[in-house]
């Protein structure tokens, strides 16, 4: 069993509540009305399995993310972070992650010094009413690709 996150990762209290961060979307992540976006589902900021913490070199869950400012600061733009065209992007406010009871800390990863992670503060995961919550806060930048019409 993983640690818990809030007895392994800090919030970085250099990382502004007005900061936006920027997280990768797939279809699944967004209730459709047709190839319409309407919003963010839940499960994009639900905590990643357990079982792929090895892979990813993680010691913890947490919800992958990217910060503004040093995507700015990269030189790159919110669509470069994105796996493949398919994919979108949702962006939040450290703040409104932070109102759910989260942290946020920095997380350089090959070749993204502008990687950070969202963890809960308290217990082993977040719970589905506060991923609920910061999804209800996010906002599409960029809608991924919609699923077919059937």
């Amino acid at each position: 069993m993983a640690p818990e996150p809030g007895s392994v990762y800090s919030d970085d209290a250099s990382i502004s509540g007005d900061e936006v961060l920027y997280r990768v979307i797939s279809t699944g992540h967004v209730v459709w009305d047709g190839t319409t976006p309407v919003r963010v589902q839940t499960n994009a900021f639900q905590d990643q399995n357990e079982s792929k913490l090895p892979d990813l070199g993680v010691p913890a869950v947490a919800v992958s993310v990217f910060l503004h400012s040093e995507v700015a600061k990269s030189g790159r733009t919110p669509s470069e972070l994105r796996w493949s065209t398919d994919h979108g992007i949702a962006m939040v406010t450290a703040a409104d992650v932070r109102a759910q009871g989260q942290g946020i800390v920095k997380s350089p990863k090959d070749g993204s010094p502008e990687h950070a992670m969202v963890f809960t503060l308290q217990g082993a995961k977040k719970s589905k009413g506060q991923s609920k919550r910061i999804a209800e806060t996010a906002q599409i930048l960029i809608a991924p690709t919609p699923p077919p019409l059937v």
